[in-house]
């Protein structure tokens, strides 16, 4: 977990800078949000290999960890679409509460068109070719990648393990859930959705890591990640095909 999270933040620095010396921007983190989907595709990819190699001497696999099997696809596939809804009610529910607390009940409706939307100031206009290729990329990567990649870290492996070692259920779901959500305050474009992103993708990793240790089983809990991310990833390239500015 700490790997991943230090490379993801690692990543965010280092797209800030580029765009800082190729757009002349001043430095913010805020400037990644934009890219954050393309450069979690790389850390993907390395959590992913590390991870491989770090079960191979135990003679584990990653689609052992996942359990993946072929004749049981269509089955994970259809208990993906019921775990999508499942997680998606506290997930929901954590958001609202969240900006209920911090905007109060006049403000919180309101807060849906700033806390998840960035500073006007500081978005960058991309060159056209840019733009469609990021979009593309990251529509069809970002998925493949980050779902797999994510639950076998933080579902899969560090869960997993903590209970192995004996750990109480509570640590062991509830470390991996933090880290989860810990994460994804760099997809977030304001101070207020870092909080808002952080407690729902904690509340988002509860759920997924009781499913797990009950169903014993990742493959449903990774189709499901990989169909929010889906719905996600798609979004710019839509705004592009729709002709909206980027």
């Amino acid at each position: 977990m700490g790997i991943r999270i230090s490379l993801l933040f690692a990543a965010a620095v280092s797209t800030a800078l580029v765009m800082t010396a190729t757009t002349g921007a001043a430095f913010s983190p805020a400037l990644t949000t934009q890219l954050s989907a393309l450069y979690f595709i790389p850390v993907n990819i390395v959590s992913l290999v590390l991870l491989g190699r770090h079960l191979r001497p135990r003679g584990l696999t990653l689609a052992g960890l996942a359990g993946f099997e072929r004749a049981r696809l269509g089955r994970d596939v259809l208990q993906g679409f019921l775990w999508l809804f499942v997680l998606f009610i506290p997930f929901a529910l954590v958001i609202n509460l969240v900006l209920l607390a911090l905007f109060g009940t006049s403000g919180w409706l309101p807060a849906f068109e700033t806390v998840f939307a960035p500073d006007p100031s500081q978005l960058v206009e991309f060159a056209p070719w840019f733009a469609w290729a990021a979009a593309a990329v990251t529509a069809v990567l970002f998925p493949l990648t980050n779902a797999p990649a994510e639950e076998l870290t933080y579902r899969g492996h560090a869960q997993g393990a903590l209970l192995a070692a004996g750990r109480p259920a509570w640590l062991a779901l509830g470390l991996p859930a933090v880290a989860f959500g810990l994460q994804h305050v760099l997809l977030a474009p304001s101070a207020a959705g870092m909080l808002v992103y952080a407690c729902a993708f904690v509340a988002w990793g509860l759920g997924a890591g009781i499913i797990y240790r009950r169903q014993g089983r990742l493959m449903p809990i990774i189709v499901a990640h990989f169909l929010t991310n889906l719905m996600t990833s798609a979004v710019p390239l839509v705004f592009l095909l729709a002709g909206f500015p980027q």
